[in-house]
């Protein structure tokens, strides 16, 4: 009996709903030589459909897409389809897939640009290791200044920020049109009195004038707190506090115009409540740091003393 021959028999039982492996190992055929054939349609896994709320109750696309609009309704969010469907599914409990989000989002242009144009205008210890080496909360920090336009006054002002590496905890924020050596010194002394802090803490920033200089190197030696500077030209060195800066870019420079310095410092107190507390955070696990600390036994709504201290000073 010819090849030919085999193969038509063969695909008649197979038609009529017998194994493929049993009836072409019976008619000496190999696997390799027999080929199924194509059904109908597009091929590939067919897509989502059906959402589901918190209840279990099914609902419509529109509604999904409603409840983003809310999300998006908020002055600092800035997700991509990745962090609403987290949203979603973590904190609103729907059943939904990412893929489902993305579709969603598009047909509804809800997604946006990441290429988005800004409207805005002593001997040092170097860093030995590209990314900080921590192992708890609050053990390495990483500070820095970013510049913001006060529309009002047709000017800049700086804004000082200590971000804690592990948790990325915006531990404190400092507000003025000029900051000097001293004003570090004032937000450093104002976070040691207010956190219950680890032994043997490390604070990384880049070689701004502020930073480099030897009343701050002092500073930090008295203090016993390990300071440490990145090399010219190397941001990727001190990527959290450089990622922090693209998101307030992001949130707060490219949506908010400043009459003045007295309102530019309340909407960035609002933001940073907002990122402690609400924003999620593709570096820890998709989750605000807030509930970060909280996995690890700390509290940080529970210490309203504390809280209140950094945001009065940030102020």
């Amino acid at each position: 009996m010819s090849k030919q021959i085999r193969l038509e028999v063969a695909n008649e039982f197979i038609l009529s709903g017998c194994s493929v492996k049993t009836v072409l190992k019976s008619c000496f055929i190999a696997r390799s030589s027999y080929y199924y054939k194509a059904t109908l349609g597009k091929s590939g896994r067919k897509p989502y459909t059906v959402f589901l709320n918190a209840e279990g109750d099914q609902i419509e696309g529109h509604q999904v897409v409603e409840a983003l609009k809310e999300l998006f309704e908020k002055p600092f969010v800035d997700y991509g389809y990745y962090k609403s469907y987290i949203y979603l599914r973590d904190e609103l409990s729907f059943k939904v897939s990412k893929h489902s989000v993305y579709k969603l989002m598009k047909e509804s242009g809800l997604l946006q640009s990441r290429y988005a144009v800004s409207s805005k205008r002593g001997k040092r210890n170097w860093v030995k290791d590209l990314i900080p080496q921590t192992q708890i909360p609050f053990d390495y920090w990483e500070f820095d200044i970013k510049y913001v336009w006060v529309a009002g006054k047709r000017k800049s002002m700086q804004v000082l920020t200590v971000l804690d590496v592990n948790s990325r905890w915006n531990l404190g924020q400092y507000c003025a049109y000029t900051i000097k050596k001293e004003d570090v010194i004032s937000l450093f002394d104002s976070l040691f009195e207010s956190y219950d802090l680890p032994k043997g803490i490390c604070v990384r920033s880049d070689n701004g004038s502020q930073f480099i200089a030897t009343e701050v190197q002092e500073y930090f030696r008295d203090k016993q707190v390990k300071q440490e500077f990145t090399k010219p030209a190397t941001p990727q060195q001190d990527a959290h506090i450089e990622a922090y800066h693209s998101i307030m870019e992001s949130c707060v420079c490219q949506r908010f115009e400043f009459n003045d310095l007295k309102e530019a410092r309340k909407t960035l107190a609002e933001f940073r409540n907002f990122y402690n507390f609400e924003r999620i955070h593709g570096g820890i696990a998709f989750q605000s740091p807030y509930k970060y600390l909280l996995k690890n036994d700390i509290n940080m709504k529970e210490l309203t003393q504390m809280k209140t201290k950094i945001c009065a000073y940030s102020l």
